[in-house]
């Protein structure tokens, strides 16, 4: 019973992960949507060439800039979840192995007062 709720609580929390990865995306989508927009707008703004191509490119490394951020951010968390995720298991492996230890030695205690 122990592993099968370990195996479940494992796929609710890969579930989980899942979620938040689509979340990014989503907003990772909206982000880049907001970007082409703001492109888009640029290139139909009544401006000089040299001046759309400035805005162009200081909204190019501004949203580099916030991408790199987001991606880095992304990648600790996932790091952060995943040593946390890992000491847990390591943790309930250890109990597993601590029950059956004991339980082992009670089979043992129960064969010798026979």
């Amino acid at each position: 019973m122990a592993i099968k709720g370990m195996i479940e609580k494992a796929r609710r929390e890969k579930e989980k992960r899942e979620r938040a990865k689509n979340v990014k995306k989503v907003g990772t989508g909206l982000a880049l949507g907001a970007a082409l927009g703001s492109l888009a707008g640029l290139l139909f703004a009544p401006k000089s060439g040299s001046e759309t191509r400035k805005d162009i490119a200081n909204k190019t490394t501004d949203t580099v800039k916030t991408v790199k951020t987001t991606l880095k951010d992304s990648v600790d968390n996932a790091k952060e979840k995943s040593a946390v995720l890992k000491d847990n298991l390591k943790g309930k492996m250890e109990n597993i192995k601590n029950e059956e230890i004991i339980e082992g030695e009670e089979d043992d205690i129960v064969e010798k007062d026979k």
